[in-house]
């Protein structure tokens, strides 16, 4: 199944005739989708494939995938949180470790930059809190940046995309509200349909006002899985699970164990989980994240352990507190996680 590195290319192949603005759904996950069509009749009414999300399946990943069109074990940004030097994990979103230059953390040349050296100026519509962030730096460069200023208006971003495709021929637009309410309250919660009714209003207000010639495509990063507070685990309480580890990254379904002793911590998470869950060394591991080994560098971000929890298990940390607050989550192996839409619009 095709996956999310070849959408910009396909775009980028049609420039010459007519402009694209690239829609990106933090949270839009076909199965969660599918579960109720009346939710989203706009997107439902459009011309549909599914794309395989590579791993793990959460959003620095997945981003980093559709802009740069090469896949995690490339691109280096693995995870929402992975060791960029020793004893610490960085937070990608916020790019906590000062340290870890964005720009050569994650130095394939992006869409923005390649289209950018052919003299075909792109633009992306963010929220305006990541202007200047290290993710931006290392995802984004080489586009003009449009700041959101209000996320719940949406008419200001209709208007904001409009006016970027008017001089950009390709305009990337990033909304995350969705993927907030799933992990707030659960993807099947009342607050989740509300925003998937909003978005969906979104898609209706841009396909009524960009202009005539523009293709809108839309897809997301990963899907969501609730989570039951009986299938969330804490590391630290098991003593079989913390022994040896030096430092848990990762997501809380998809987990990279950092240690000395990967073989022992491996052999014992895997007896402990059984069934639950699949449980890799790093070396077994690495062939999940795409084709092309890694280089050296890159491939100590993965985990000593990498482990995809299944079902609704998740394996929490008290390093970090807020996961456990959290009812969706994604990052894992799954369909639900993995697969998202590709619709696409012509106005």
């Amino acid at each position: 199944m095709p996956g999310l590195t070849g959408v910009i290319a396909d775009a980028a192949a049609h420039l010459g005739t007519h402009s694209s603005v690239l829609l990106l759904i933090d949270g839009l996950g076909s199965f969660n989708l599918d579960d109720d069509p009346s939710l989203a009749p706009t997107m439902a009414s459009l011309p549909r494939t599914d794309l395989m999300t590579g791993l793990p399946s959460t959003t620095s990943a997945s981003i980093t995938c559709l802009l740069t069109g090469v896949d995690t074990a490339q691109h280096g940004l693995v995870g929402f949180a992975f060791r960029t030097r020793p004893g610490f994990a960085m937070n990608t979103m916020l790019w906590d470790d000062p340290s870890f230059i964005p720009e050569t953390a994650q130095p394939v040349p992006t869409w923005f930059e390649r289209l950018g050296a052919q003299g075909i100026p792109t633009a992306v519509v963010v929220p305006s809190v990541f202007a200047n962030s290290g993710l931006t730096r290392a995802i984004l460069r080489g586009a003009d940046f449009v700041g959101i200023e209000h996320e719940n208006d949406w008419e200001e971003q209709t208007a904001l995309v409009a006016d970027a495709v008017k001089t950009h021929p390709l305009t990337y637009v990033y909304a995350r509200s969705l993927d907030h309410a799933g992990h707030a309250r659960g993807w099947r919660s009342s607050a989740w349909r509300r925003q998937l009714r909003r978005i969906d209003g979104f898609v209706g207000q841009l396909l009524e006002t960009l202009p005539t010639g523009t293709t809108l495509t839309i897809t997301g990063d990963h899907g969501m899985v609730d989570v039951a507070p009986t299938h969330k685990v804490l590391i630290d309480d098991e003593p079989e699970l913390a022994q040896d580890i030096d430092l848990v990254a990762g997501e809380a379904r998809f987990r990279y164990l950092y240690t000395t002793e990967p073989e022992a911590v491996a052999t014992r998470w895997a007896k402990w989980w059984g069934g639950r869950a699949d449980v890799f060394t790093r070396e077994q591991a690495l062939p999940l994240f795409g084709a092309t080994p890694p280089t050296p560098d890159v491939a100590t971000r993965f985990g000593d352990v990498v482990v995809a929890l299944h079902d609704d298990w998740v394996a929490l940390t008290s390093s970090r507190p807020r996961e456990a607050q959290m009812i969706g989550m994604h990052g894992s192996l799954t369909d639900q996680e993995r697969l998202v839409p590709l619709l696409k619009g012509m106005v």
